[in-house]
């Protein structure tokens, strides 16, 4: 058998392996697959993506275009890497933009959805911010239940060492449950575990707080009572009576 000699440039061991169990090895065939293709590998990162399109790009080559009738935009490609931009502005605008398109369901979450789930633990506090709010955002467009898998890592961002950043994906990661009721239990039982494992934390009292609004938000979308009997057993369980009375102005409009 002929020996296949790569002509690939470096990139992380990770996004080698990603590259090595698709079997691509030469710069040709990197031109049969797209680029969101290729960030549905695991390990292939948007760092890697970037060597591989530059090498491509020097040969005269380039990736194989995104399928016409597929739901993602140039629009919306253009901003989903401005998400990671170093100047603040532009980040925002793109996070402005997102945010406001995925309040309705669409058609290119799980182009996107590696992407945003690497984003969650990304340098950069923003970034990890708007990755953790725009996967909340894309809960209503999972109909393969993608955020079982993943629910796990963005739940994780509620504990971040920024609190901001904690405190702005809590505040959001409620409309998981829209994408129907496994992704309804899914939300419940994470904030349950977090409501219980709060209480020693340094905003604790501020976490069960948010975390009875997110319950709230999500039962004023699906006026499921288990939510509102989960929300109701968990402020039994706070023994400061000044903070149960505040937990129990949240539902008492329910």
């Amino acid at each position: 058998m002929e020996r296949v000699i790569s002509d690939l440039p470096k990139i992380a061991a990770p996004a080698q392996r990603a590259l090595q169990s698709a079997r691509i090895n030469t710069l040709k065939q990197l031109t049969q697959v797209s680029e969101a293709e290729l960030l549905q590998l695991h390990g292939m990162g948007r760092n890697a993506l970037g060597k591989l399109r530059e090498a491509l790009q020097a040969e005269g080559l380039s990736f194989r275009e995104a399928k016409k009738d597929a739901g993602m935009d140039k629009t919306i490609r253009t901003h989903l890497e401005n998400i990671f931009a170093d100047d603040g502005q532009v980040q925002f605008k793109a996070y402005d933009y997102l945010m406001k398109v995925t309040e309705q369901p669409v058609d290119w979450a799980y182009e996107a959805w590696d992407e945003l789930v690497s984003g969650l633990t990304h340098k950069d506090n923003h970034v990890r911010a708007i990755c953790g709010q725009l996967l909340g955002n894309l809960g209503k467009s999972d109909p393969k239940g993608r955020m079982k898998k993943d629910f796990n890592k963005l739940l994780a961002v509620t504990k971040d060492e920024r609190f901001v950043t904690a405190r702005h994906t809590m505040q959001n990661i409620w409309k998981v449950g829209l994408g129907g009721k496994n992704a309804q239990v899914l939300v419940v039982k994470g904030l349950e575990k977090r409501y219980k494992e709060c209480i020693t934390e340094k905003n604790g009292r501020l976490i069960r707080y948010d975390i009875l609004v997110a319950l709230y938000n999500l039962y004023g979308a699906t006026t499921s009572s288990e939510i509102k009997e989960k929300a109701l057993e968990l402020i039994e369980l706070e023994r400061d009576l000044k903070n149960k009375k505040k937990y129990l102005t949240v539902w008492n409009k329910a």
